[in-house]
């Protein structure tokens, strides 16, 4: 029988190849090289171990991200910040599934329970924001809250589809000269 870090790994793959709702406990099960009654001895439905692999994938992703990011210029680096992972999440079927009805509304529930009413963006990311406010490089009655809101206002605008990628790149320089303008 696989492991539970194994069953992790399939149901990810298996996830990110069709999205939440089109993947199966049978195909998930099969990629792990278990009976499906295997799977249900670690989570109780396709939505528990979804979310695991949600939580896995959105930390691996923003933990890549932060890495990549020269944050010694505050504005060049949000907008970096921002940039990739509005492109995570729209080339990542499990990132996407955060702005769906179903599992979506059960991902944020989990967050929110988890970690409260606080920033969706991450410590770390929260951290550099009260820094550069600190540092007066952002204006003072720029808020988390606010941040959070103009990061999840770009995130849903880009998966609605409906808008090019030069467009989003013009509003993200708009709102960061703003945030910035000291």
């Amino acid at each position: 029988m696989a492991t539970e870090s194994e069953l992790l790994q399939a149901a990810r793959t298996v996830f990110a190849r069709h999205g939440y709702k089109a993947a199966s406990m049978l195909e998930i099960s099969q990629e792990a090289g278990m009976a499906v009654g295997g799977v249900y001895t670690f989570y109780r439905s396709k939505l528990a171990l979804f979310q695991a692999v949600y939580f896995l994938e959105n930390a691996d992703s923003k933990r890549k991200i932060a890495a990549m990011v020269d944050w010694s210029q505050p504005k060049e680096a949000l907008s970096a910040y921002v940039q990739a992972n509005v492109a995570a999440i729209r080339d990542n079927k499990i990132l996407a599934e955060w702005y769906s009805k179903s599992p979506g509304d059960a991902l944020r529930k989990q967050y929110m329970d988890q970690h409260g009413s606080g920033c969706v963006l991450g410590e770390f990311f929260t951290e550099k924001i009260a820094a550069w406010r600190e540092s007066g490089e952002l204006r003072p009655e720029i808020t988390d809250h606010m941040i959070e809101e103009l990061f999840l206002l770009f995130t849903i605008v880009d998966a609605s589809g409906d808008i090019s990628q030069d467009t989003m790149q013009l509003c993200i320089d708009a709102t960061l000269e703003n945030l910035f303008d000291v």
